[in-house]
């Protein structure tokens, strides 16, 4: 197949329009120039004539449209989008995961992308008509040279690189130290060959580290400019380029060795920070996998017995035969072995579109099955942290206050500190004209914002770790703001404020046989509902085989229904969905055959403990609501309450979905606390949605943050953490801010030399790493 436009072979899919295939992104804009411009006849006279443009002519990426290559390196795709992760080595700072987040801004064919500086990757979502290979093109052109290794190797590599670059410039500065030992004990004139010498050997040892150990800061200051993006590398770079223009000139005039063994150690105390705050931050490990402390298990069929076998995410091996439930996130890529299956994967895309595989298919690790239970075969093995990082992609879009403070800072930083470098220049031009280089310099160094750029990470880092060891998960750490903001906060009851597995489960109506109560096991196991985790805990003892239902149906605030295997059809829910006649005043679920209610399933509800205790606490702060879809006969648990609460029963899934809206219409800022089953469109709407998790194989990624169901009774704790944290962050602000303005003001004053400045750098870090910690980590929440 040829290139409709030049006739170059294309390689992989083609990239067509109008029935037309292209071999780049760069024949099809020709085409449509000449298309749009009338000039399509220039096909007619010499076919595939056309010149590809330079501009794509680099063919180092072109292995990963060849569809075998493409599939194993992408990690999802469907019919409009794919999603890819490359590792990026050359993201070092806030300014490099700021330009990496606005690509779509760059090429409208990235839809979305999302940066980990701490594993130093990027996730792209693409339009799937655009190629792997011009994405991989595109990183490289603007700086981010992706690396197509995967794994431990990619950060192997970089560290690697780094060390090197900080050991050529920490052998360059100690050996232009020892060569400029005469100049500091004043000996220079006594032996002018030796100075001369000395300096030129410097000289030698200093190219190296601007070339190789001081490239990534004029990489970075390139990329910047390039893409009129501001880039908090520019003074820095400008710093080492001036500093040794000025010290290598002196050298060449035999002046000595100037300023040669301050650009030497500026470059090597550059780069120990650089090094400490990757170091710092790899090793903090951000943890936001709630699967850390819940175990996400499958059901997997045993490779000897074919007995089922409750296993952990990690024990999946290739080939492993698994089952999976209605409602449950597959663990890995696996293959349907089933004929047909319903999946979602809003989970992995953020659209809420279901798609209907078949017998073979490909099913991505994330999606999420809809229907009947299924059989899947692995594909590969899975881990907590993939799983972790889908469920951190599928983020509500947050509005960070800080962040923005953080952009508006980056964006006038540059300004300022041009102002200020001028204003020093034009001073020191009257009192002493030699030292504006020195001057100058520093104050470009010494303002550099690196303890205010990693003050909101570091702090709010911290609290996710803390957060996660308590029994909060949140997604990531910029969720964990909204905890300051709520005003009001929303209970779901059943599975949220009383005990999941219910105790005192009681049938009444006609006498059930085994087979009926094997077919309502077989019903009630696919179901997440708290009622239904009930009954099957009620009947499990008296099945003694389960039986194989089809067509498995959960009806949100209803109930379940499906065909049993003597071709019945057995629905288990609320008097409407069953059709039932005689009504029950407790809470509780019909069963009915052929839409013959047979009888009621009643609970007695119970409360967790110590609910009544906090909702007391949290009253005194906060306005507090509970909306339940049950009956109002269970407001007598709440009794004991010191001062009534605002209670809503028999209210359906879209009847909370229209209190939080209207709460937030009044103005009110929500917090609402659910199971994350019948109560995933509330938890979207809310500010911060919550989600109670007590099942380990059942996951809920339509919320903001997932609690241990026993941690409840600690909400006001959580919150009260909140705020805590937030005054951490303003502390270390504002030492940010003072360390800036001292530094500057004392470089301006001729006080502080370009070496000691670069000294100052990795100080004021690992000041801000200290404070963060020592103010987050003792703090106990209670």
């Amino acid at each position: 197949m040829g290139c409709y436009h030049c006739g170059d072979k294309v390689i992989g899919s083609p990239i067509s329009k109008d029935g037309k295939d292209f071999c780049c992104s760069g024949c099809l804009t020709v085409y449509e120039i000449l298309n749009d411009n009338g000039l399509d006849k220039f096909y007619e006279f010499n076919e595939q004539s056309g010149i590809k443009p330079e501009t794509e002519g680099n063919a180092k990426y072109t292995a990963l449209d060849v569809p075998e290559i493409f599939n194993d390196f992408i990690e999802f795709k469907n019919d409009d989008i794919y999603i890819v992760t490359f590792f990026l080595p050359a993201i070092h700072c806030s300014s490099c995961i700021y330009l990496l987040e606005n690509l779509k801004k760059l090429n409208t064919d990235i839809l979305e992308s999302e940066s980990n500086f701490t594993a130093r990757t990027l996730t792209l979502t693409v339009k799937k008509d655009r190629k792997l290979s011009d994405v991989a093109t595109l990183l490289e052109s603007i700086g981010y040279k992706p690396e197509l290794r995967r794994g431990k190797e990619n950060k192997s590599a970089y560290d690697k690189k780094l060390l090197m670059q900080l050991g050529v410039a920490g052998f360059a500065f100690g050996n232009v130290m020892l060569w400029s030992f005469p100049e500091y004990l004043g000996l220079d004139d006594m032996f002018e060959d030796f100075r001369n010498f000395s300096a030129y050997l410097a000289l030698a040892a200093a190219i190296p580290v601007l070339l190789y150990s001081a490239s990534g800061y004029f990489i970075s200051a390139y990329t910047a400019i390039k893409t009129k993006q501001l880039n908090l590398d520019i003074p820095v770079a400008l710093g080492i380029l001036v500093l040794f223009i000025k010290s290598s000139s002196s050298i060449l005039m035999q002046e000595g060795a100037s300023y040669m063994d301050s650009f030497t150690g500026f470059v090597f105390f550059l780069l120990i920070g650089k090094w400490f705050q990757s170091k710092t931050y790899r090793n903090m490990s951000f943890d936001n996998d709630p699967k850390a402390y819940f175990p996400l298990g499958v059901h997997r069929k045993n490779k000897i017995t074919g007995e089922e076998e409750v296993v952990q995410i990690e024990a999946i091996e290739k080939d492993d035969i698994l089952k999976i439930f209605n409602e449950e996130i597959i663990p890995c890529d696996a293959e349907l072995i089933n004929e047909k299956a319903v999946i979602d994967t809003s989970f992995i895309t953020g659209e809420a579109n279901l798609a209907t595989l078949k017998k073979g298919d490909k099913i991505y690790a994330g999606s999420k099955l809809i229907g009947s239970a299924t059989e899947v075969k692995s594909l590969s093995t899975t881990n907590r942290s993939k799983f972790a990082s889908i469920w951190n992609k599928s983020a509500k879009t947050t509005k960070s206050i800080v962040q923005n403070r953080e952009n508006l800072l980056s964006k006038y930083f540059l300004i300022i500190v041009s102002i200020v470098s001028a204003a020093a220049a034009i001073t020191w031009a009257f009192i002493d004209p030699s030292r504006i280089l020195e001057i100058v310099t520093a104050i470009l160094v010494v303002a550099c914002p690196c303890a205010l750029a990693i003050s909101f990470p570091f702090v709010y880092g911290n609290a996710l770790r803390k957060l996660g060891r308590s029994g909060l998960y949140f997604r990531n750490s910029h969720e964990i703001q909204k905890l300051n903001k709520i005003n009001h906060i929303v209970f779901d009851k059943t599975g949220t404020l009383t005990k999941d597995r219910i105790e005192g489960v009681i049938y009444e109506g006609e006498e059930l046989s085994p087979q009926l109560i094997a077919q309502i096991y077989a019903l009630t196991r696919q179901s997440t509902h708290p009622y239904s985790k009930s009954i099957t805990k009620h009947l499990e003892e008296g099945v003694e085989q389960i039986d194989a239902i089809t067509d498995y149906k959960e009806v949100s605030g209803q109930g379940v229904q499906a065909i049993t295997s003597t071709g019945d059809s057995i629905k288990l829910g609320n008097a409407r969905f069953t059709n039932a006649s005689k009504k029950y005043e407790e809470s509780g679920s019909y069963i009915s055959i052929n839409d013959q209610v047979l009888g009621f399933f009643k609970f007695q509800s119970q409360l967790r403990e110590g609910i009544i205790e906090e909702i007391n606490r949290l009253q005194k702060q906060y306005k507090i609501t509970l909306l339940s879809g049950d009956q109002a006969t269970d407001e007598v648990l709440f009794e004991g309450l010191n001062k009534p609460i605002d209670m809503h029963f028999n209210l359906s899934p879209t009847d909370k979905k229209q209190h939080i809206i209207d709460f937030n219409n009044a103005g009110d800022v929500v917090a609402f606390i659910g199971d994350g089953l019948n109560d995933s469109e509330a938890l979207a709407e809310a500010e911060l949605g919550i989600s109670v998790s007590e099942d380990e194989f059942r996951f809920t990624p339509k919320c903001d943050a997932i609690i241990e169901s026993d941690k409840i009774k600690n909400l006001k704790g959580f919150f009260k953490f909140g705020l805590h944290a937030k005054k951490v962050l303003r502390t270390c602000m504002y030492f940010s801010l003072v360390y800036n303005t001292f530094g500057i003001t004392f470089a301006f004053l001729g006080y502080v030399t370009p070496l000691f400045a670069a000294i100052l750098m990795p100080i004021s870090s690992i000041s801000i790493v200290l404070l963060s910690t020592f103010l987050i980590q003792p703090y106990r929440i209670e």
